[in-house]
C-alpha cells in the first residue's frame, strides 16, 4: 500500500515521463523485495538491515545506470543519499520497534491487570488493597466477610477502624513495623467488627504490592470464627480434663498429685521471698471405727463434709488444701505466721466438731473429730521439701498420742520427749 501511494504521488506531481517511470519501477522493485525479505527473514533487525542494504544496492544501481546513460554525477549525491537511507532507515526501524514494544507492554500490563482483578474477584478468600490504612480495592468475599452489601462500600474505609479495640493498638504497631521493615509479608489473627456491628475472627496475611503506581498492602483474609470456637471448646475440655486429673474423685478438692505440683511452686516462692511456709496435716480420728459402725457410704459422705469444712476455712486464694490419702488431708499456707496458722487450724478443728457427725465408737468424742499437725518453716536451699511434711506428720502423731481432737505444732524437742515417753 505504501508503494502504491508513492507511485501515485510521483505520477501526480511529475506526470508520466522517463524519470517518473524509473522511480515507479524502483519503488515497485523495492516493495517486492521488502515483501520477500519480511516473509523469509523473521529476526527484526536482520530484516531491517536487509531492506536497507537492498535499497542502497538498488539506489546505487540506478545512479550508476543514470551516470552511464545521461552522464549524471554520482558523487557527492550517492554517499549523501546512502547515508540518508542508512540513518533514516535505522531511526524508523528503532521507532517502530519502540512503538511495538510499548504496545506489547501496554497489552501485557492490561492483561496482567485483568488477570489480577479476575484472581481477586474469584478468590474464595476476602481480599482488599489498602494504602496508608485506607481500602482502595476489595472483592465480593471481602464485602461479604466485613458486612458490606457491595465491595464499593468498603472503598475509603480506614481498615483499623474495623479492628476490635483490644487488638487495634497491636495491629497498628505491627503494620508500622511491617511497612518500614524488610519483611515482604506478615501473618496474624485478629478480631474485626463488621459494618453491621457483629464481631468476626479473621486470619489474614499482608503482602507489599504496588497499586496504581503507589506502594500498597494487599491483605488476604478468611473467617476463623468456627475454628476459634472449636479451639475454645477444646481448651475448655482440656482445662476440665486437667481439673479432673488434679481433683480427688470423691471429695472434689485437689488430689495428692496436684498437691505435689502446688507444693513445689509454693516452696520455691518461699525460698525466694524468705517468708514462712506452713504445712497442716489433718486426720479424721477413729475413722476406721466410723466405717465399721456406719458403713463405707456414710464414710464417703463424712470425707466429703470434712473436705468441704477444710476448704471453707482457708479463705485466701493462695491457701491450698488437698486429700492426702484415705482419711488424711493436707493444707499449705504461704506467708502466714505460725500464730495465725494455729488459729486457722483450731478453726478447722472446731468447725468439724461443731458439725456433730455421730461417731459413737470414737476413742475421743461421740462425734467426728480431727487431729491436726502443724509445721512452719522459712525454707532455704539446704532444706528439702519433704522435711516440712515429715515435721507436720510428727506433729500430727503427737496430737494423736496425746488424746486426739487437738492441734499440735511441730517442736523438735517436745516431739522427741513425747515419743520417748510413749
Amino acid at each position: 500500500m505504501t508503494g502504491i501511494l508513492l507511485i501515485c504521488f510521483r505520477l501526480s506531481i511529475n506526470g508520466i515521463n522517463e524519470g517518473s517511470i524509473t522511480a515507479c519501477i524502483s519503488i515497485t522493485i523495492n516493495v517486492i523485495a521488502s515483501g520477500l525479505i519480511s516473509k523469509f527473514i523473521h529476526k527484526y533487525w536482520l530484516k531491517w538491515f536487509s531492506m536497507i542494504l537492498f535499497l542502497i544496492i538498488l539506489s546505487c544501481s540506478l545512479m550508476i545506470y543514470q551516470n552511464i546513460i545521461y552522464s549524471h554525477t554520482i558523487f557527492p549525491i550517492l554517499p549523501l543519499y546512502d547515508s540518508f537511507i542508512i540513518g533514516g532507515g535505522s531511526v524508523i526501524a528503532a521507532f517502530i520497534l519502540f512503538l511495538k514494544k510499548s504496545n506489547e507492554l501496554k497489552n501485557a500490563l492490561k492483561e496482567s491487570e485483568e488477570r489480577y482483578r479476575t484472581l481477586i474477584e474469584t478468590s474464595p478468600d476476602g481480599i482488599f488493597v489498602q494504602i496508608g490504612g485506607f481500602i482502595q480495592l476489595a472483592n465480593n468475599k471481602a464485602a461479604n466477610l466485613l458486612g458490606a452489601k457491595h465491595p464499593s462500600d468498603l472503598i475509603g474505609i480506614y481498615v483499623f477502624d474495623l479492628i476490635d479495640t483490644s487488638y487495634r493498638e497491636d495491629s497498628l504497631n505491627r503494620f508500622e513495623q511491617f511497612i518500614h521493615g524488610s519483611k515482604k509479608s506478615d501473618q496474624k489473627e485478629s478480631k474485626y467488627i463488621r459494618l453491621d456491628g457483629r464481631s468476626i475472627d479473621l486470619a489474614f496475611s499482608g503482602s507489599k504490592v504496588n497499586f496504581e503506581g503507589k506502594p500498597a498492602t494487599m491483605v488476604v483474609f478468611r473467617d476463623i470464627s468456627e475454628q476459634k470456637k472449636a479451639e475454645q471448646k477444646l481448651q475448655q475440655a482440656n482445662q476440665l480434663l486437667h481439673k479432673l486429673s488434679m481433683s480427688d474423685g470423691l471429695t472434689g478438692i485437689a488430689n495428692r498429685r496436684y498437691f505435689e505440683e502446688i507444693y513445689t511452686i509454693r516452696w520455691d516462692e518461699a525460698i525466694l521471698s524468705q517468708k514462712p511456709l506452713s504445712i497442716m496435716l489433718i486426720d479424721i480420728d477413729s475413722f476406721k471405727k466410723f466405717n465399721d459402725t456406719y458403713g463405707h457410704i456414710e464414710g464417703d459422705n463424712c470425707l466429703q463434709v470434712v473436705a468441704n469444712a477444710i476448704s471453707m476455712n482457708l479463705h485466701r486464694e493462695s491457701d491450698f488444701s488437698a486429700r492426702y490419702g484415705g482419711e488424711e488431708f493436707i493444707g499449705i499456707l504461704s506467708d502466714t505466721s505460725e500464730k495465725k496458722v494455729i488459729e486457722i487450724a483450731e478453726r478447722i478443728r472446731e468447725s468439724i466438731f461443731e458439725l456433730k457427725i455421730p461417731n459413737i465408737n470414737s476413742l475421743t468424742e461421740l462425734y467426728v473429730t480431727v487431729s491436726i499437725g502443724v509445721a512452719t518453716f522459712i525454707p532455704n536451699d539446704s532444706m528439702e521439701r519433704k522435711e516440712a511434711i515429715d515435721a507436720a506428720d510428727k506433729a500430727l502423731y503427737t496430737a494423736k498420742i496425746t488424746g486426739r481432737n487437738k492441734v499440735f505444732v511441730f517442736n523438735k524437742v517436745d516431739n522427741e520427749y513425747l515419743q520417748k515417753q510413749q
